[in-house]
């Protein structure tokens, strides 16, 4: 895991449940996207990565780092 530049953002696929709370880390968080292509309930940013434990926790997929 590294610390983000204020350039990069980090993308998540949230597969098993949408944006409520509790349902996601907070720490980070940017904003919540509407996902298009209708694979995952909801697109999270954040402005770091998350852990791998914080992935398994909530359920995420990592998509990417997005520019800011």
């Amino acid at each position: 895991m590294h610390k983000c530049t204020n350039a990069q953002m980090h993308k998540y696929g949230m597969r098993l449940r949408g944006f409520s709370p509790f349902c996601q880390p907070m720490n980070g968080f940017i904003e919540r996207q509407d996902d298009m292509t209708g694979r995952y309930h909801d697109i999270l940013i954040y402005d770091r990565q998350l852990s791998d434990q914080e992935m398994r926790d909530y359920e995420l997929d990592y998509l990417g780092e997005v520019s800011g």
